[in-house]
């Protein structure tokens, strides 16, 4: 290591709209420029990522680099790998940073070096405001749009840091990666979470995780993630990865089709409740039944992908 005090690090792929929004508010970050570096890596796009990234160069102290292996989680392991800071700060390319959020964190840190993990205040930045749908009334908005904004500072449950404000310090992390079979690719289905299951990892070694509320920034909701039909087929994605995330939560006994014969009866349920309540009015109900059928298809096709062998 260095004397170097932060890393952030971020992957994109085809983020040459989101980007700018995100560098600007690097370059208003109130910690100076020679106690951090931005390790950007542009995973395989094909609009103009990476030279936006290094046009940068001359306002912020970034250091753009390539990577061609599809994968989140792959090009965050490659960061990592080139990050000089002992706190490693993860985020994604359509947040927009309050100037203070990289001193909060250093500030935080240095208070209490007995915490391996950091989380900040994660607000939305709505294309277009929820107004009075009520279908934000039925969603956990935290988890559906990785929002974390009630959050006091102090110490926190580990499963409240998530993705676009997620410090670590790179003496916790030692070798510990992110796992390169979860988290997004351009696959129609991956299994989501990566962030919060390395975070969980660590936790589980004894790593102490903290909320540092100072530490703030705006994630971008877009439009066309605020309907019914895109939370619902989110569920999909969700349901994927739970036989990779909690294994623990997939039924033992007979099998059909390499699937638990008790998650067939249970996607047989939801599907029958699913097709009486299609055709009536917008509802709660109705939402959620549709939203569980969706996770249960995911699910089934989870199991077939990550736990292919038959349990007893």
């Amino acid at each position: 290591m260095t004397s170097l005090s932060a890393t952030v690090i971020l992957s994109s792929y085809n983020g040459e709209k989101r980007l700018p929004n995100t560098l600007d508010s690097f370059v208003r970050q109130d910690l100076p420029k020679d106690g951090w570096e931005i390790i950007a890596v542009d995973n395989n796009s094909s609009d103009g990522t990476f030279e936006l990234l290094q046009s940068y160069a001359d306002r912020l102290p970034i250091k753009p680099f390539r990577h061609v292996t599809p994968g989140k989680s792959s090009a965050l392991n490659e960061a990592i790998a080139r990050a000089r800071g002992e706190l490693l700060v993860f985020t994604d390319d359509d947040v927009e940073a309050a100037p203070r959020w990289l001193s909060s964190i250093v500030e935080c840190a240095a208070a209490h070096p007995e915490v391996s993990v950091i989380g900040g205040r994660i607000v939305p930045n709505w294309e277009r405001p929820p107004g009075d749908d009520p279908l934000y009334t039925w969603l956990p908005l935290g988890s559906t749009f990785a929002i974390v904004d009630d959050l006091p500072t102090g110490p926190c449950d580990p499963s409240k840091i998530w993705g676009p404000n997620t410090t670590i310090r790179a003496s916790a992390l030692g070798e510990e990666r992110y796992r390169e079979d979860i988290g997004p690719l351009p696959a129609k289905l991956y299994a989501m979470g990566e962030d919060s299951e390395i975070v969980m990892r660590l936790a589980a070694r004894g790593h102490k995780a903290y909320h540092c509320a100072e530490a703030q920034v705006r994630h971008f909701v877009p439009a066309s993630n605020m309907s019914a039909d895109w939370v619902q087929k989110r569920a999909e994605r969700l349901g994927f990865g739970i036989p990779a995330l909690q294994p623990e939560k997939i039924p033992g006994g007979p099998r059909l089709g390499g699937v638990p014969v008790r998650t067939w009866l249970e996607t047989a349920s939801w599907g029958a409740r699913s097709l009486m309540l299609y055709p009536l009015p917008k509802s709660r109900l109705r939402f959620w039944a549709i939203w569980k059928l969706y996770y249960m298809r995911g699910l089934i096709q989870g199991i077939r992908h990550y736990m292919p062998a038959a349990r007893a």
